[in-house]
């Protein structure tokens, strides 16, 4: 188990090299008054999309066979994948993002010390973490539409509703009323997207607006949940 961290951390550390990560310079990091900033090209960080949830599939297994050490090593990587993503978001989904990285490095510290009372904690956590990447890159579909980035626009439509579906998996709830039809509307265009089929930029322009409605619902479900667990004596 030692062996396979020490390979793993050995393929990061390179792979961080080759894809031109630098140290942000200590005068740099004074004025903006964050730690630890890495800098990383467009191009590398929109190769690592969705990355996050694979290793956040991966540490729900190995908890729920009880291998704590390794489940603990791969929140963290997703934690530290959120974290970088968050160096390009803007003021308001940056720091949701450092806030949801900053809680999955303490629930991996949990699972190592025996404090997370199931895997219910884990998939709340990740819920968490795909919702505030799902705002991020539906702020960059926003920018990116004013901008009138095409091939920008479908990249981060894509990304926003691949989140927020992940989202809605790990809470487990799925829309009904309007909201589904606002989730089949979303599908619709990222079915569009994924096969290259026309798209206007109206209909991307009102993507935003059914992914903006998923967030704010699976949100409000996520507090729900919380509250309930909370009632119901659930740690």
């Amino acid at each position: 188990m030692r062996r396979r961290r020490f390979w793993t951390a050995v393929a990061f550390a390179a792979f961080m090299s080759v894809i031109g990560v630098a140290p942000i310079p200590a005068s740099a990091r004074a004025a903006s008054n964050r730690t630890d900033q890495v800098t990383v090209s467009q191009s590398a960080l929109n190769s690592l999309i969705g990355e996050p949830n694979r290793h956040f599939h991966r540490a729900a297994d190995f908890y729920a066979s009880g291998d704590t050490e390794d489940a603990a090593s791969e929140i963290r990587a997703g934690a530290a994948l959120v974290r970088m993503e968050a160096g390009r978001g803007s003021v308001q989904d940056s720091a949701k993002l450092q806030a949801a990285a900053t809680d999955l490095d303490s629930l991996a510290g949990n699972v190592v010390n025996g404090n997370v009372a199931s895997r219910r904690d884990l998939e709340l956590a990740f819920a968490r973490a795909d919702l505030a990447l799902a705002a991020h890159y539906r702020s960059m579909a926003d920018k990116a539409l004013a901008e009138k980035d095409r091939a920008g626009a479908a990249r981060w439509l894509k990304a926003a509703g691949d989140s927020v579906d992940q989202a809605a998996v790990w809470t487990g709830h799925s829309p009904s009323g309007a909201q589904a039809e606002a989730w089949d509307q979303m599908h619709a265009l990222q079915a569009k997207i994924r096969t290259s089929a026309g798209w206007s930029y109206e209909e991307a322009k009102k993507g935003v607006g059914y992914l903006g409605a998923q967030i704010q619902y699976l949100g409000q479900q996520m507090q729900n949940l919380g509250a309930s667990d909370a009632k119901n004596g659930v740690k």
